[in-house]
């Protein structure tokens, strides 16, 4: 592995609820510990170059890390994005895409994009770990829109 571009790719889940329902929930940042394993609190304002204070699942660890809200396109797109030092060193942003199939069912995937010098590093070392948290948060997500469905 060179340096470059790594990403973090989840497959998409499809929901069984709208893309403006699910919109409401990713947004809802006090009941991300009900659905959320992967990152079970989240305190931010949602307006774009603001910070945004995650508590994230690595594997057995939590960690706190702060990150910057680069895109809110309702009801599409959350991004946030970090600079690990320099950004030549390394620079992570992660995006959360909702795309509508009906008006009852839409598509959830995370991509996560890695750059610098420490990419494959970081890469290698918790790819996997990242791998499983979006699919954790892609399934959560789904469970708990389909289980409000019927209330």
């Amino acid at each position: 592995m060179g340096f470059g571009e790594y990403i973090v790719r989840t497959d998409p889940v499809e929901v069984n609820a709208s893309d403006e329902l699910v919109w409401g929930v990713l947004t809802n940042k006090q009941e991300y510990c009900e659905w959320n394993l992967f990152t079970s609190k989240i305190q931010t304002d949602f307006k774009i170059g603001s910070p945004v204070h995650l508590l994230v699942r690595m594997g057995p660890a939590k960690f706190r890390i702060t990150e910057t809200l680069c895109a809110f396109e309702k009801p599409r797109l959350i991004a946030w994005e970090k600079k690990f030092g320099a950004r030549w060193l390394l620079f992570a942003k992660r995006e959360q895409h909702i795309e509508p199939i009906s008006d009852s069912t839409c598509r959830y995937y995370n991509v996560d994009i890695l750059n610098g010098l420490l990419a494959p590093v970081v890469y290698l070392c918790f790819g996997n770990y990242m791998r499983r948290g979006f699919r954790d948060v892609a399934t959560g997500l789904k469970a708990f829109m389909e289980s409000q469905a019927g209330k």
